[in-house]
């Protein structure tokens, strides 16, 4: 098959990790895959560095003649039999390339829990404007059926899969602990994402706090960055750190998450709103740390209350804290966990077993 994964987004985060790995996952098993994004954007840097095809288009607003006469250039010259699109404004120029090329089959991927539009053309671009629709969550499918999606179109639920020799549980912290300074008699807790409201940093802090104030040995650790749309809202959280602001870190984006993840004792998903199915409890969960996350959106899909971690309701600061204590105090409640979760992740969880299950309905579209 020969495939292009459309996406307008300048910033980077696990959308875009997540086309740039499916991307490269497709051409090292026998097909042939694109990258298209926006000039300067962080997916085409990353693209560029590992040596993936890869094609800077310039997306003017959702409907513009030349980024559309563009597109449609590059669709006929390498001959694409599928076009993914990823975003609103690439699903857009999706449907459009739907209705003047109909011999390219074009798919809708849809990886966030916002409202979907139902009405006018946004409405149409999810009904009539794809050949299939691929989401991150099951949560995310019923969104778009309640939108007036026909139960009868081809969709595909593929939750976050990861690379279980990059992510495994024999990666050892210990020297990234000791590099960043925390004392080896601390545990340490860490939340793992863009700074970005919809992750909740400032809920994750208020929790730290909580359980600063007892006086136990921990370390609080962001690893992540804000985007230029959200620095205010990082300033905002620095400024609120006070006399803790030694023992909330502020790490930074990192490439080598594993690292961070090994040198952890729990990890907190802290998100309010728009969470699909996050890829960073997959990678907890193949590494057997502990995951504390909220309930919104896809989250309940990927952790089972108790079983594979502990969930909270969102913006509760106080029962992240109370979750975070008992699986630190608690060795065995903690550990059966990890085990569960290791397993139900090495079996449902892994990168390839996403992938086969995408390639089998790419290929289910192109029959039809």
């Amino acid at each position: 098959m020969r495939i292009a994964h459309f996406e307008s987004s300048m910033n980077w985060g696990g959308q875009e990790l997540r086309i740039g790995e499916q991307t490269e996952w497709l051409n090292a098993t026998g097909h042939s895959a694109w990258i298209l994004a926006r000039p300067g954007s962080a997916l085409i840097g990353w693209a560029s560095e590992r040596n993936i095809p890869h094609q800077a288009i310039k997306v003017r607003g959702s409907a513009h003649p030349l980024t559309l006469v563009n597109l449609l250039k590059f669709l006929i010259v390498k001959r694409i039999d599928i076009l993914d699109c990823h975003g609103s404004r690439a699903c857009f120029y999706g449907s459009l390339v739907k209705i003047l090329f109909p011999w390219v089959r074009v798919i809708h991927s849809r990886h966030i829990t916002n409202q979907i539009k139902s009405s006018g053309f946004h409405g149409w671009m999810w009904r009539r404007g794809n050949h299939g629709i691929i989401t991150t969550a099951e949560k995310i499918k019923a969104m778009l059926l309640d939108g007036g999606v026909d139960s009868e179109k081809n969709i595909l639920v593929a939750p976050a899969g990861v690379d279980p020799v990059r992510f495994n549980p024999k990666i050892d912290g210990r020297s990234l602990r000791e590099s960043l300074g925390i004392p080896k008699e601390h545990k340490v807790v860490a939340n793992i994402g863009m700074i970005r409201p919809d992750k909740g940093q400032d809920v994750y802090v208020d929790a730290c706090k909580r359980l600063l104030s007892t006086g136990s040995k921990i370390t609080c650790i962001q690893v992540g960055e804000a985007t230029t749309d959200t620095v205010a809202f990082k300033q905002k959280i620095l400024q609120s750190l006070g006399d803790y602001a030694d023992k909330i870190r502020f790490c930074g984006y990192q490439s080598n998450i594993e690292q961070y993840i090994a040198a952890v004792d729990v990890l907190v998903i802290a998100s309010v709103k728009t969470e699909a199915q996050t890829r960073l409890v997959s990678q907890a969960f193949m590494m057997k740390k502990p995951v504390v996350a909220t309930t919104v959106g896809g989250l309940p899909e990927m952790i089972d209350h108790r079983s594979t971690g502990i969930l909270c309701p969102p913006r509760d600061s106080l029962a992240l804290a109370d979750a975070v204590t008992e699986l630190l105090e608690n060795e065995s409640l903690r550990e059966s966990i990890c085990e569960r979760a290791f397993s139900h992740a090495q079996e449902n969880m892994t990168f390839s077993h996403m992938m086969v299950a995408m390639c089998a309905f790419y290929s289910e579209v192109l029959a039809k």
